[in-house]
């Protein structure tokens, strides 16, 4: 249980965070801009500063300004589409987001190849996108009421961590081309995607938009990658860079994927993860 102390110094942390967030003037979208948009969001519901006004400062200088481009598919899409349903974005930002979605071709199953216009990542599933992509498909299946994108949120969770399971964990990159992963249990990537399966299972559960056994195995996922972290930590409170390998330099942002994840209310249930005074 946190106690007053604790939840003071935590609101504080979340608040200076988001603060310093706001120093990044947004263009066009980027790895990592979805997480610190939806961090806005949720420092804004907690009382602790105009952060949504500061969102919509950006979403609005983006839907106006920046030309539709690839990097569109790296938009904090969740976000996006739930402003647009609370009447604070136009529904052409909701649709030129999913447009470009449906337009690019596809890296593996279900899941887009998210950045065709740069060389070295044309090919290729980074686990990052997990993160994004399910919850962006899932909040689009509630405003359009269509449970096929809620079908596609799932399986694009699911075709993700398949082809991304290593020995260690989940890799941090899957290529097409030679039918492999790269077989590095990215700790941080393992936070991004289970941020996005607790996401996914919280914006689809118990909405009738697909169907049960999909969303139980994204459970399952969720629950899997939960207790591989919770059986990781170090003494000092943080991971490794890469499970399983020596060298690796401690990460510290793996910590906070991980207490957001454990806190989720999704989470409850789903795994037996140890607790701490």
């Amino acid at each position: 249980m946190m106690n007053a102390d604790t939840s003071t110094r935590a609101r504080e942390a979340l608040r200076r965070t988001a603060q310093r967030t706001t120093d990044w003037r947004f263009h066009c979208w980027y790895w990592g801009d979805a997480i610190a948009v939806d961090g806005l969001m949720d420092a804004d519901t907690l009382g602790l500063g105009p952060y949504r006004e500061h969102v919509l400062e950006t979403l609005w200088r983006w839907h106006r300004h920046c030309p539709p481009n690839f990097d569109d598919a790296l938009a904090p899409g969740g976000t996006i589409i739930r402003l647009v349903m609370e009447g604070e974005l136009p529904t052409e930002a909701g649709n030129r987001m999913l447009s470009l979605l449906e337009a690019l071709p596809r890296a593996h199953g279900a899941v887009p190849a998210l950045e065709p216009h740069r060389p070295l990542f044309r090919h290729g599933l980074c686990i990052d996108a997990l993160y994004h992509l399910p919850a962006t498909y899932a909040m689009a299946a509630r405003w359009k009421e269509d449970s096929r994108l809620a079908d596609k949120a799932v399986q694009i969770a699911l075709d993700g961590m398949h082809v991304l399971r290593s020995r260690a964990g989940w890799s941090q990159w899957f290529d097409p081309v030679r039918k492999r992963n790269n077989d590095v249990a990215w700790t941080r990537g393992m936070g991004w995607a289970a941020l996005g399966l607790l996401d996914l299972v919280h914006l689809v559960s118990g909405v009738g938009l697909t169907s049960a056994q999909g969303l139980d195995e994204a459970k399952r996922l969720a629950a899997e990658v939960l207790q591989r972290l919770a059986g990781t930590q170090q003494a000092d409170g943080h991971w490794p860079a890469v499970l399983d390998h020596a060298p690796a330099d401690s990460e510290t942002s793996t910590a906070a994927f991980y207490v957001a994840a454990a806190l989720h209310p999704a989470a409850a249930g789903l795994a037996v993860l140890p607790v701490s005074a």
